[in-house]
Parts: structure tokens; sequence; C-alpha cells
């Protein structure tokens, strides 16, 4: 039984780092030549936290760290940054995700809107710490309310899609035998 639980979990890690790709590509893409006057959500970390409330072991933290760190780089970004920022929140929600399994989806997205909270607020105080050029507040946290409002229907998506969901009480835990 085991042989079968494993390659689906490579299956879905190998699923969520073409879809993070695929984002950042689309995040790349010149669609408009006018700058935008409002800041989109991050879908990555839509997705990310997603899935790790869900399936943990579909999102690895070293995965996550090196998709992060690329797209800190290709978005032109301080390098590492947002990349270690977005590993301890991931971390957060992981450690979080057996106690919420159990609780509804209100309280999954108050955990995961908690946390981009003060995802954002660090970013944002040690860019200023440092002295680094940043967006006006106002864009930052536009987009955290984009993120916020978004992550519902990723979260849908990934459920209906993906079929990412919550590890039920019985599951066969294929993270129990690793020390």
């Amino acid at each position: 039984m085991a042989d079968t639980v494993l390659p689906r979990v490579w299956m879905m890690r190998a699923l969520y780092l073409g879809l993070s790709w695929v984002l950042v590509f689309v995040h790349l893409l010149p669609l408009d030549t006018m700058p935008p006057g409002w800041a989109g959500p991050n879908i990555f970390l839509a997705l990310t936290f997603a899935w790790a409330v869900r399936r943990p072991d579909y999102v690895p933290v070293l995965l996550v760290a090196l998709v992060a760190l690329g797209t800190d780089l290709l978005l032109q970004r301080p390098p590492g940054l947002w990349a270690a920022i977005t590993v301890l929140g991931l971390e957060t929600l992981r450690n979080r995700a057996s106690s919420l399994r159990d609780l509804t989806f209100a309280a999954e997205w108050a955990a995961v809107s908690s946390t981009l909270v003060v995802m954002t607020l660090a970013y944002r105080f040690i860019l200023t710490i440092l002295m680094v050029d940043q967006a006006p507040l106002g864009l930052s946290l536009m987009q955290l309310v984009a993120t916020l409002l978004v992550y519902p229907l990723v979260a849908l998506l990934s459920h209906a899609l993906f079929g990412v969901r919550k590890r039920a009480p019985g599951d066969l835990d294929t993270a129990a035998g690793r020390a």
C-alpha cells in the first residue's frame, strides 16, 4: 500500500512545482505596457499555503524555498528575504495543519490570513530597517487583501481539480515513518 502512496506524493510535488513556475511565467508576461494601478494577488503564496494546510507532504520546505528564491530573483526583489519569510510562514502553517484538520474552512482561512498579515508586516519592517526602497504601503496592503480574497478560490480549485484534500484522521501518514 505504501508503494501507491509514494508515487502520488511525488506526482503532486511535481504538479506543485509546475503550477508554481506557470504562475511565475504568467506574472512575467508583458501583457500590458502601462504600469497597473492596482496590485494583484500573490497566487503562488495562496497555492502554497492552501496545499500546506491541507497536505503538508505535498509541499516540502526545500522545494518551496527554491521556488520562492527563484521567484525573488526573477521578480527583482531582495534575494532571499521574501523566500525566508515564506518558509517561516509555511512552517507555521505546516505545524498547525494537524490542529486545523478538524476545524472549519473559516478557521483555516483565519490562520492563513493571520500568517499572511504577519509576513507582510515583517517584510516591510525588515526593508524599512535596512533602508531598502519598497512599494508604497497602499500597494502592499492591496496585494495582501487581494491574496486573502483569492485564497478561498485557490483552495476550492485545489480541492476540486487536483484533489488536495485535508487528511482524514484514519488516512495513512507517509511522514510518520520519517525520523
